[in-house]
């Protein structure tokens, strides 16, 4: 199976692999993925194009592959981790919380499509559990070639300290666009209030989305500001910035970008974003 890799930055610092974090996403038409010390210096990123949903053993052949020709070595990082962009997911305060009923709580919400598992990832910030479901083939392959990969899902990765600190004493809306799609977290007062997933055709319904939502939470253009990420370009960005008060790019965590490329970037891709 062919694959290509796109946008790739190579590291240009020699850092041992104990003292690296390797976050991977799962796109529609293969995977991105960062490199970061634990300092939170951005090494690597890259996007891999590939078949997401080849069979399992040609899948792990093309990560392997992949990742040696990227000079990247999985064994021995610190962290690891795989983020997946679901649709099927739900919150559960821990409290309420019982593993035991992980399918039951999807269940009751949604409908869980064919091949799927249910994973669930714990949120440090808000003490509560994801539960949600994503394509069990892929996450396989890649968990065959980083067995202690960690399963996440893109909307307890986006509900972070950063995003939470940035709505102190005020409200906030980040908005996380992909393909056909875009994720909205709401936080007022470092307290999530929404975290839903829109199907969006174009940007102009990416937008529709986030003036609504706006709306039904009563927030006030004064006190609101709003975040953007994801595949957003100069001339989306520059069109929501005409609409929405306080409008900035989202970085998530602060990364120092040395890489000269990064730094004319318009925007962040996902890998960057969520690493």
């Amino acid at each position: 199976m062919s694959y290509k890799i796109n946008s790739f930055i190579p590291s240009k610092k020699d850092v041992v692999s104990t003292e690296k974090r390797l976050s991977i996403c799962l796109l529609p038409n293969g995977f991105s993925f960062s490199v970061t010390t634990l300092h939170d210096e951005l090494l690597s990123v890259g996007e891999v194009e590939c078949d997401i949903n080849a069979p399992m053993s040609d899948l792990v052949k093309v990560v392997k592959s992949a990742f040696e020709e990227m000079q990247i070595q999985p064994f021995g990082l610190k962290e690891c981790e795989l983020i997946v962009f679901s649709r099927q997911f739900v919150w559960v305060p821990i409290h309420l919380y019982d593993e035991k009923n992980d399918k039951s709580y999807l269940e009751a919400l949604c409908h869980i499509p064919g091949g799927s598992t249910v994973y669930a990832d714990f949120n440090e910030s808000i003490k509560a559990m994801m539960v949600f479901a994503d394509n069990s083939n892929a996450v396989a392959a890649f968990k065959i070639v980083i067995p202690r990969l960690k399963v996440r899902c893109q909307h307890s990765k986006l509900v972070d300290d950063s995003l939470l600190e940035l709505s102190d004493l005020k409200s906030l809306i980040l908005i996380h666009v992909c393909k056909d799609a875009c994720d909205i977290e709401v936080v007022c007062n470092k307290k999530l209030l929404l975290s839903n997933t829109f199907d969006s055709a174009n940007f102009d319904e990416v937008m529709f989305h986030t003036m609504n939502v706006a709306k039904q939470f009563h927030l006030e253009e004064a006190m609101l500001t709003t975040a953007i990420c994801g595949e957003v370009g100069r001339e989306e960005y520059a069109k929501i910035r005409r609409f929405l008060p306080n409008v900035s790019l989202y970085t998530g965590r602060p990364l120092k970008l040395t890489n000269p490329e990064m730094q004319h970037l318009p925007t962040y891709r996902h890998a960057v974003v969520l690493s």
